[in-house]
């Protein structure tokens, strides 16, 4: 005798089904306008947005008649205005013929008025979007923003492609910042911790790394060069750095110092009220080019290039300590952030906005030299 399902159990069925609605809500890839990269600047009292968004046909390879060099043609930007971040977005999305997508944007270029003036609100929109990437690079860009998406550059057909490129490389060789749109995101809300983002300038072909855009909370207040940006990722985030001349003693001529590995200590203490702060750093790296007659084999020789390339070291880190302290105000290498981990006591009995320009802040370097390479006898 074949058996039947129950009413109610099928009436139960029907509706769980009923309420399986798969993926109602998707959208096709093709039906979507990609941005690459976003630019924000502060215009009159207005946040102006311009999107990067590439052209498929016109890059080499897409098969278009277009294909072929030329980043200018490659990209289209589009760009709107308004009292926020999302009336820009919907301005701009009233000039497309598809849904605006920022899921695949990689960079996210401030302006340097809109810095001055303060990021944390136009940031609102990006942390609260889910699409938003967590890992794309914040840049600060002296000028406007929007100048750096209009670079042609010679090496690559999009310019977000180049500007990507150029700070993945520097990240990766230990030179630039590591300062992602989440570390951002992690310093404006942590007290200590202040943020460093990498600076850049734009010019008609090419745009240029010149450093780093210091922020006290959410505003600019200055800007570190390069020098000194390589001085700060060897405190702040243990990076090598850039390469290093140091004079040969008492010799005319240079020796090229190439840091290969660091690590670093920090000791904390509280000195009649007052941070005294000693931060080691160890670094050990080769030498890759001398123009003077100093004999590496002679032990005497090595200390006076180790002492050399020291007091080098140690010169650049004191006078941005200095800079900090003096000229910006502001705890550039997080160890307010330290005080309030480790030594949480000493932290709430102080002011650090006005205790940390009266801190004793002392930088000194250990260097062992790893490879001399060869010399013509």
């Amino acid at each position: 005798m074949p058996r039947h399902l129950p009413l109610y159990k099928a009436i139960a069925l029907i509706l769980s089904l009923s309420l399986v609605s798969g993926c109602w809500d998707a959208r096709e890839i093709e039906e979507r306008t990609a941005a690459v990269a976003v630019a924000l600047d502060k215009v009159g009292d207005q946040v102006e947005v311009t999107v990067e968004i590439p052209d498929p046909l016109k890059i080499s390879g897409g098969g278009g008649e277009g294909s072929g060099e030329g980043g200018e043609e490659a990209v289209q930007l589009l760009s709107g205005k308004g009292d926020t971040v999302t009336d820009a977005l919907d301005e701009i999305q009233f000039k497309s013929n598809q849904d605006l997508f920022l899921g695949n944007s990689q960079l996210l270029l401030i302006g340097e008025e809109l810095a001055r003036a303060g990021i944390r609100d136009v940031l609102d929109s990006f942390r609260r979007n889910p699409e938003i990437r967590r890992r794309q690079w914040p840049v600060v860009v002296k000028g406007r923003a929007k100048e750096a998406l209009k670079i042609t550059p010679k090496l690559e057909q999009v310019p977000m492609d180049y500007l990507l490129n150029m700070l993945e490389t520097g990240v990766r060789s230990g030179l630039f910042l590591r300062e992602g749109l989440n570390d951002l995101y992690v310093d404006l809300s942590s007290p200590g911790k202040e943020p460093v983002l990498n600076l850049i300038e734009a010019e008609s072909e090419k745009a240029k790394w010149v450093g780093g855009a210091v922020f006290h909370r959410d505003r600019l207040v200055g800007f570190l060069d390069q020098k000194e940006t390589g001085a700060l990722v060897r405190i702040r985030q243990q990076f090598t750095g850039e390469t290093l001349n140091a004079p040969c003693g008492s010799q005319s001529g240079w020796v090229v110092f190439r840091p290969k590995e660091l690590n670093r200590k920090v000791k904390i203490q509280e000195v009649k009220g007052r941070p005294k702060i000693h931060t080691t750093l160890n670094i050990t790296g080769d030498i890759v080019e001398k123009n003077c007659n100093m004999d590496f084999s002679q032990e005497q020789a090595m200390k006076k290039i180790k002492d050399s390339i020291k007091k080098r070291l140690e010169k650049r880190a004191q006078a941005l300590v200095q800079k900090a302290q003096q000229d910006l105000k502001t705890d550039i290498f997080n160890y307010g952030n330290r005080i309030r981990a480790l030594h949480p006591d000493m932290w709430e009995r102080m002011d650090w906005d006005q205790v940390f320009p009266q801190a004793d802040i002392q930088i000194s370097y250990k260097v062992e030299i790893r490879r001399i390479g060869l010399q013509a006898r």
